[in-house]
């Protein structure tokens, strides 16, 4: 029998491959939260149990009745999914008269993560947030975030064992060949296999290639704040605002339709509806208290304070309408605490007289340039295309990652809402082309939006 001379690196390698194919056939919900946020987010709720543009996504496997493959392909185009002939497939074309946008960069396995999120979201059992689990309550505006995995632990384990077991094998298979051919040598070590100047080599090779990867991936990543949610002086609700009263985002954020920057809201822009709403649905009066504060506002008589008012009075007046018995929405009496009305004065107090001062959350390098209104009255983007679902939110974060790459791949995918919109009119051979049948759709990307010095100068 003749032995032909293993190579330990080829050996090590097919199990590195094996193991990272192992790896990635498993789907992975963070990736899916990261896919769902940039493909389907603007479209569908992110509790998955309530309509919005698109159809609540909590069940859709069920619904397309295990047909998977049909799903993938509708998820990557729509029309061909419908042109089968399938029944559901074609109800769900004609969705709300809106036309799903198609993905063909999605494979299967990403789809695959996707769901796995949409499903650890729906299995919570509730309409809105917090979700009640058995190991307490989960804001679903907060990322999936796994566990230690026992199961790619053991893999792992496994692995391993198994390479040491190819490298038993593959230098035993080298000595029968090396006494085969009459150069007889002292059997190796497994100590001695595993230092050798292959597997030294191979060891050097990955931890190179690691760490460039995480150095490059970790410079990516500077200065990105996704995710990011400080806290903010007042704790200013956009679920009870934009959610549960409705009011427009551009009502306190006028400047994103007239101007470059979405503006912060003024205190006076506050005062419009909190000159009659003295009492908060959470907080009760701590809360609001500090917007009168700052714009010398007097919540008992309803009026204003001279411009030279003492500060001493303002302070003495906020102090005793906090103590102050009060109605809460229902009606019902509510009496205040004295020692909660004190320590409430205590963090209201530093607000007399003074500017409020938010905390920006969102922050693009100096070198981006981005127009607010460019969007909003232009392209007709929905805020919460590039801020998730405000209206679901108690504490405002950062939703996306304003990164390069994320406002490129949203260019190359948003199609540009040319009906009836007279920003568009002078691109006359696109509009020719869309009646002509050339063209079904225009993409950002189509009318220039990937030129650097449209966000570079």
């Amino acid at each position: 029998m003749t032995y032909e001379r293993f190579n330990i690196k080829y050996t090590l390698t097919f199990v590195l491959l094996f193991c990272s194919m192992l790896l990635m056939a498993a789907p992975n919900p963070n990736n899916g939260e990261a896919l769902f946020k940039a493909k389907c987010a603007s479209c569908h709720n992110k509790n998955m149990k309530a309509d919005m543009t698109g159809p609540a996504l909590g069940g859709v496997q069920e619904r397309w009745e295990g047909n998977e493959e049909l799903l993938y392909e509708w998820v990557r185009n729509t029309q061909a999914a419908a042109a089968t002939g399938d029944a559901y497939a074609t109800k769900m074309l004609d969705w709300d008269a809106s036309v799903m946008q198609n993905f063909p960069e999605l494979d299967n396995a990403a789809i695959d993560d996707i769901l796995l999120y949409i499903n650890n979201i729906y299995e919570f059992k509730c309409a809105e947030p917090p979700c009640a689990t058995d190991e307490g309550p989960r804001n679903p505006n907060e990322p999936v975030k796994e566990g230690f995995n026992w199961l790619y632990a053991l893999l792992f384990g496994i692995l391993a064992l198994l390479a040491l077991v190819l490298v038993r094998i593959t230098s035993n298979l080298n000595h029968m060949a090396e006494v085969k051919a009459g150069r007889a040598t002292q059997r190796k070590t497994l100590l001695e296999t595993l230092t050798s100047r292959n597997i030294v080599s191979l060891a050097i090779f990955a931890a190179v290639v690691l760490g460039g990867f995480t150095t490059v991936n970790n410079a990516i990543n500077l200065g990105r704040q996704q995710e990011y949610a400080p806290t903010q002086p007042i704790k200013f609700s956009h679920a009870t605002h934009a959610g549960i009263n409705k009011i427009d985002c551009q009502y306190c954020h006028d400047g994103a339709r007239r101007s470059k920057h979405a503006v912060i809201p003024a205190v006076n822009t506050c005062m419009n509806c909190h000159k009659a709403i003295l009492n908060g649905p959470t907080y009760g009066k701590a809360e609001i208290a500090k917007i009168y504060a700052a714009s010398g506002f007097n919540p008992a008589t309803g009026k204003y304070y001279e411009e030279n008012t003492p500060q001493d009075t303002l302070m003495k007046h906020m102090e005793a309408w906090l103590a102050a018995d009060y109605k809460d929405k229902e009606g019902n009496d509510v009496t205040v605490r004295p020692d909660i009305a004190a320590e409430q004065f205590d963090e209201i107090k530093e607000y007399v007289g003074k500017d409020m001062e938010w905390v920006r959350i969102h922050n693009l390098p100096d070198h981006a340039y981005f127009n607010h209104a460019q969007h909003v009255v232009a392209g007709g983007v929905e805020c919460q295309t590039c801020h998730g679902a405000v209206e679901e939110m108690e504490v405002m974060k950062q939703y996306a990652p304003l990164s390069m790459g994320w406002c490129v791949n949203c260019h190359r995918q948003t199609e540009v809402q040319f009906a009836d919109n007279p920003y568009y009119e002078s691109f006359e051979k696109y509009h020719e082309d869309i009646k002509s049948g050339k063209m079904d759709k225009v993409t950002v990307e189509d009318i220039g939006g990937l030129e650097c010095q449209k966000c570079h100068y």
